[in-house]
Formats: C-alpha cells, structure tokens, sequence
C-alpha cells in the first residue's frame, strides 16, 4: 500500500497555541487525563475557586499571556468548551489548572503546587444566606451528571451493536497489514537509542451543545494529515493503538488523543517530531481535506467486505437513529445541568465584590514574567 509521502528527517515546526481537553463527559462518567497533560511542568499553580470566578480569571489570564507573546495550550472545560479549566505555557515549563479539575493523583514527581485561594475574596455572610439554595442546585447538577453519563453507558451499548455488523465482516489480516506498512513508511525514528515521550489527552468532548472538536487546531501545524474514513467497528482505533505501540518501540513522541465518549478508543495521533498526524474523520469529528499533505484512507474499502452497507441497511439505519436519540438525550442532561451551574455562578458572583480577583491575577502574572 502506498500512502503518498516521502521519508524524511525530523522537521522543524513553529510553536503555536494549541485548544483540547483533558476531561470528558463519557460512558465511564467524567474521566481526567490530567495526569498526563501536566506531566513534566516544573510549576504548576492550582486556583481554587469558585463557579464564575475560575473561568473567568483563566480567560483574563490566557488573554494577558497571549498579548505577551508566550506560546499556550488552552485546555477547555467539558461541560462548556468555551471556558478554560487548564493554561500551559510551554516554553516556561508552566501551568495553571481549575482545582475542580486538579487532584494529588495528578501531581507530577518533583513539579513544585502552589495552591491559590479564589475563595478568600467571597462575602462569606451572602454565601451563608443562599447556603440552602447552593446545596440545592449542586444536588441537582450531580443528579443531571449522573442522568446523562447513565444515558451515555446506553449510547455506548447501541453503538457497540451497531459495530458488531461491520466487525463481523472486517478483515482483520488487512488490518494488521495496513498498520505494519503504515508504520514502515511514516514512522521513521528521529535517532537510535531516543525514548518517546507519550502524552494523552482529548481531541475533543461532549459538551453542553453537543459534540465539539479541536481537530484543526491540533493538526494545522502539520506537513502530513491522513484523515481516516470508516464505519464504527472498522478497526481505526485498532489500528491507531497498533501504531502508537509502534512509535513508542521506535523512541518517537506520540500524543494520543482519546474518544470524548469511550475513553478506552483511541481517535487520533499526533507524531509531532514528524509532522505527522493520523485521526478517525468521521462524525461526531468529521473534517475533509483542504490542503495539500491531507490524504484520506479509506478502512471501509480496504478491509469490509464488499456489499456489508448494502446487506445491513436496514439494520444499520435502525442503529443509527437509535444512537442519534440516545445521544441527545444524553446531551439534554449536560445542558441541564449547565443551566443549573449558571444559577449556582449567579450566587457566587453575586458573593464577590467586581475587581476583587484581579490583585491575585497579578499575583500570577508576575510569578509567569519572572520566570522569563
């Protein structure tokens, strides 16, 4: 199989801002990679907050740092992918993470934790007063998680039907015959003797409005994309944990970035050493090629037997409109669930007087430059 690009050495790429999760709303419930994610800062700055104040001082935070000109990894919160939960700043060995994210589990051997309290800065009596209302809505935000990652566990045993049709019919020795050529030809070590350094992360989530994705963001800085099509059950994450055991045998860094509803799947990786990035295009994350380098490889064509849409249509629609309805059901929970976390920031907010974070902002900030 000839896949279209030619062997070459270690390229040199552009730092760039990077957007992706390191939680997600999935089949298990909330899962963290955040181990992972902050593995190797040297300082790490947790911010113990509050609903509404977190968010908005990593937002004010990132800002700042961009307008500086430091290069960051935005890591965005599940639930709504428009605020922040995480900052990396990368050529500073430094992070800055939401506690409600953060546990010891996480802390990297040697990295110095500073914990910072948002909290100091709330009107404790306001607080006091609505303390009956609090305990209310966070009860029903944790029944809304729960209803939803219970619903989540049924999409997954649909899906898990609906893949059984096509796993039935997969070629498995073309599989794994794609995966050794595929390998051979891309995955080229950088020099003898170098030990990969593995990240994991997620590409993209389950949020509040649905299926949201990083894709672009996370590939653009690179020479080579093989957007890989398929049916679910086709063999991709298969074949994406086969090349990934690959890279690490070879010393080649991988980062690989795990489904944001069954974390046990893989969806993409990213071999930055090589300009190089491999992921399952297909929805609820479909993209197509819009430069040269982008190449599709086709699963469905090379490893499913001929004539396996035509013969389950029937029984493969059924699926798919079951799965859409269970789906939605589960993203119906998550919006709850954000509607009542609002309610719960209106009341925080209310507890904290305006400007009243921004002499901790700075406090922030000014630990950042004098690291510079």
């Amino acid at each position: 199989m000839i896949f279209g690009k030619e062997k070459g050495a270690e390229l040199e790429m552009a730092e760039q801002d990077l957007h992706y999760f390191m939680r997600g709303n999935t089949a298990q419930g909330l899962v963290s990679l955040a181990d992972s994610v902050f593995q190797g800062l040297s300082t790490i700055y947790v911010l113990q907050g509050f609903p509404g104040g977190t968010e908005a001082m990593m937002g004010r935070i990132a800002a700042a740092l961009e307008q500086r000109g430091f290069n960051l990894h935005r890591i965005h919160q599940p639930l709504d992918h428009e605020s922040l939960e995480g900052i990396i700043v990368t050529n500073l060995s430094f992070g800055i993470v939401d506690g409600d994210a953060w546990s010891a589990d996480a802390e990297p051997a040697g990295a110095d934790i500073r914990y910072i309290d948002l909290c100091s800065v709330l009107d404790t009596g306001k607080l006091e007063a609505s303390s009956e209302e609090i305990e209310r809505l966070q009860g029903q935000i944790d029944i809304a998680y729960e209803q939803a990652y219970d619903t989540f566990l049924k999409t997954l045993r649909i899906h898990d039907e609906w893949e059984k049709i096509f796993i039935d019919h997969l070629d498995r020795e073309a599989m794994n015959t794609l995966a050794t050529e595929w390998s051979e030809q891309y995955l080229q070590p950088v020099r003898a003797g170098k030990k990969s350094q593995i990240v994991h992360r997620f590409l993209g989530a389950a949020t509040w409005r649905g299926a949201i994705d990083f894709v672009p963001n996370l590939t653009d800085r690179l020479q080579t994309r093989i957007y890989v099509k398929g049916r679910p059950g086709s063999g991709k994450s298969t074949l994406f944990k086969s090349l990934a055991a690959s890279a690490e045998q070879k010393g080649i860094d991988t980062e690989i970035y795990h489904c944001g509803f069954d974390p046990n799947s893989l969806d993409m990786l990213i071999f930055p050493e090589l300009g190089v990035a491999i992921f399952d295009s297909t929805a609820p994350h479909e993209h197509f090629p819009v430069r040269e380098g982008d190449q599709i490889l086709d699963v469905y064509q090379l490893a499913i037997a001929e004539g396996t849409d035509e013969k389950f249509a029937d029984a493969v629609l059924t699926f798919k409109n079951r799965y859409s309805t269970s789906m939605k059901q589960s993203i119906a929970y998550l919006a709850e669930a954000k509607e009542l976390r609002d309610q719960l920031q209106d009341i925080y907010q209310e507890a904290a007087a305006e400007g009243s974070l921004l002499p901790l902002e700075r406090t922030i900030l000014s630990g950042i430059e004098a690291r510079v």
